[in-house]
């Protein structure tokens, strides 16, 4: 219990002091919209004078519904979590009116409803490893290190739907292996309930719930458990995924007007049809399938903008060092990667003719990460268990740990400014701009944010045609610099912005203190 809470509180000092304090994506600032919308009983989609839409299929126009009612066309899920925030946000908005209700509802679901969440999956992380028979200490360093050197972190900050999705996955998969390993039904209940959750959250989940069902399946033979507890166990799993299934069944029934359409049906069907369109350029037949399979296949892997070996630096040693240490591997672990990496494979295969195979402007391959994550995770462990294993040879000691600093490099410099900023050096053709590269551009960035005299490609050495494209993203991006910059124009807000860049100093100084001082005492002393 000692690593869990340790582990819990450096956890959570992270989650804090990254946190931006905003939604800072349009996909999640629309599903807030959708929630809000549900409580106040307005419309989803509200259309201002000066909203043009900019191709067909406009996510900010939603689709038309039942009763001719306009609706966001996402899966309801991620609203559904941020409903009680919004609430929340829209009541402190009234009674300490120093913000902008966006910005109240923005930083509540930021806070209380987010940091809780992600502190749930390295929570959940520590459970499974612990499941696969892996010692508290190094759980909670792999744990750590999941967080602190993988997207993990970057999904933290920007709240897109991958680490809700990676929790109740998480909660999926040690469900399924606590009931192999207690045969408590009330375990495999749990396990179904999750991925029902998720499949609310995305529907694509499904893929990750056959691949669950594939863990279930092969653990039970390898038990050899006969048919007859085979086909209860699965029972009881199906009856936990149904009640979150239907939920979502029903949702889109109220919405769309039939039980087994979905937002993205919806919308694909009124591209052609839908009066908003029909000054704008038509898209492809197939459209939004128009990427080259090869392209959506190959570039999550080995393009520069989005390969996951690239932005997931530690899932390439951690695959190497499954694969050395591959026989000494328990089959549920043997059987748990192997499942993984087809579920890595089949949502290279689903996503590869998509227009945005890699999530479009998101960081790395949005779609793609969280199976890279549930493969990482007990690759981190053996990886501490090596680096463990090896703390007297000091050469392979080092070299581990030089790789875990890279990767926590890698995602700090993730989370420093926002994501958008090389997007737009990009769109608007800023010299130098490489969106291939969006990493190296990332930390050019940052050392401009040192002394912008190290690169003439530095934002604030562009000329005037550029610059004011670009400084809106130009800064960093954690929650007391974004409100020093909303200060700037609302000079009630300058105290307390002045006291919370204090108070987040002294977090931060604290935080690295206390993730150090656990380091050491772990794998030095």
């Amino acid at each position: 219990m000692k690593h869990l809470k340790i582990l819990t509180i450096i956890t959570f000092l992270w989650l804090i002091i990254i946190n931006s304090g905003t939604l800072g994506v349009l996909d999640t600032e629309l599903r807030l919209q959708m929630a809000h919308s549900w409580w106040t009983r307005t419309e989803e989609v509200q259309i201002t004078p000066n909203m043009t839409p900019k191709i067909r299929g406009d996510i900010r126009f939603g689709v038309i519904g039942r009763d001719n009612k306009r609706y966001i066309a996402y899966e309801p899920g991620q609203s559904i979590l941020m409903l009680p925030g919004d609430w929340l946000g829209t009541q402190l908005a009234r009674a300490f009116p120093i913000l902008e209700e966006q910005a109240w509802r923005e930083l509540v679901v930021s806070f209380l409803i987010f940091i809780p969440i992600n502190l749930a999956v390295v929570l959940s992380s520590y459970w499974l490893l612990r499941l696969f028979e892996f010692s508290p200490k190094i759980s909670a360093l792999a744990s750590l290190v999941l967080l602190l050197g993988t997207t993990v972190l970057h999904y933290a900050q920007v709240h897109q739907q991958n680490n809700q999705i990676l929790l109740l996955i998480l909660l999926a998969y040690g469900g399924s292996l606590a009931f192999i390993k207690k045969q408590e039904y009330r375990w495999l209940f749990l396990s179904g309930l999750a991925l029902g959750g998720s499949i609310l959250i995305r529907i694509t989940c499904i893929v990750h719930g056959f691949t669950i069902g594939l863990f279930l399946l092969g653990c039970l033979i390898h038990n050899q458990q006969n048919i007859l507890k085979i086909i209860r166990s699965f029972g009881t799993w199906i009856v936990g995924i149904l009640p979150f299934t239907l939920l979502g069944r029903i949702l889109d029934w109220i919405r769309y007007g039939s039980f087994f359409a979905s937002g993205k049906q919806v919308e694909k069907a009124q591209l052609q049809t839908d009066p908003l369109w029909e000054d704008l350029d038509a898209l492809p037949d197939n459209y939004p399938f128009v990427t080259p399979p090869a392209e959506g296949i190959i570039g999550p892997l080995f393009s520069f903008h989005k390969s996951l070996f690239i932005y997931d630096p530690l899932l390439l040693p951690g695959l190497i060092i499954g694969a050395i240490k591959w026989r000494q591997l328990s089959f549920y672990l043997q059987w748990y990667l192997l499942v993984g990496i087809l579920n890595l494979g089949l949502h290279l295969f689903i996503y590869s003719r998509f227009f945005e195979w890699g999530g479009d402007a998101a960081w790395a391959a949005r779609y793609h990460v969280t199976s890279a994550h549930l493969i990482m995770i007990p690759l981190l462990g053996l990886l501490i268990q090596q680096l463990l294993a090896n703390k007297i040879k000091r050469l392979k000691a080092w070299l581990i740990q030089g790789i875990i600093i890279l990767a926590f490099l890698v995602q700090l410099a993730s989370v420093t400014m926002h994501f958008n900023l090389e997007v737009d050096q990009n769109r608007f053709g800023s010299p130098g701009a490489r969106l291939k590269f969006r990493l190296a551009q990332r930390f050019l960035n940052i050392a401009c944010l040192i002394d912008d005299s190290v690169s003439s490609r530095c934002v604030e050495n562009l000329g005037p045609n550029l610059k004011p494209y670009l400084t809106k993203h130009n800064n960093l991006y954690f929650f007391p610099f974004v409100l020093q910059r909303k200060a700037q124009t609302n000079p009630q807000l300058s105290p307390w912005a002045d006291l919370i860049l204090i108070a987040w100093i002294m977090l931060v100084i604290i935080t690295f203190i206390v993730t150090i001082t656990f380091w050491i005492n772990q794998v030095f002393i």
